[in-house]
């Protein structure tokens, strides 16, 4: 039997894939893999990101600060935008599709 769905054509075992792929074992070797992959992502997010957080500590008068403030939040949506998509596309690369092994989760890294 293939590990990936998309090259098995045969409707049995496309029913045996889809069987191992919704077990239980499978959903929570695919939840760790996003929790690494969200991890991962997030890290490497804040190191774009952890030079806006010290605009938080900058004292500024009247109206700069609540210009500060909007644009800190507009940088944190756009990171969270980032790191969403980035999430997504690993995951649909590394984990989406396949029978996965708690060894495979290395490749996540």
């Amino acid at each position: 039997m293939e590990k990936q769905l998309d090259a098995i054509n045969n409707e049995l075992e496309r029913a045996v894939f889809m069987a191992r792929y919704n077990s239980g074992r499978q959903r929570l070797i695919r939840f760790a893999g996003a929790l690494l992959i969200i991890a991962r992502h997030g890290l490497r997010g804040l190191l774009y990101v952890w030079p806006l957080t010290l605009l938080l500590f900058v004292e500024l008068p009247g109206l700069w600060d609540s210009l500060r403030l909007i644009l800190l939040g507009l940088a944190v949506a756009a990171w969270f935008r980032f790191i969403y998509a980035s999430v997504r596309d690993d995951y649909r690369r590394f984990l989406s599709g396949e029978l996965l092994e708690p060894a495979a989760l290395k490749r996540v890294l």
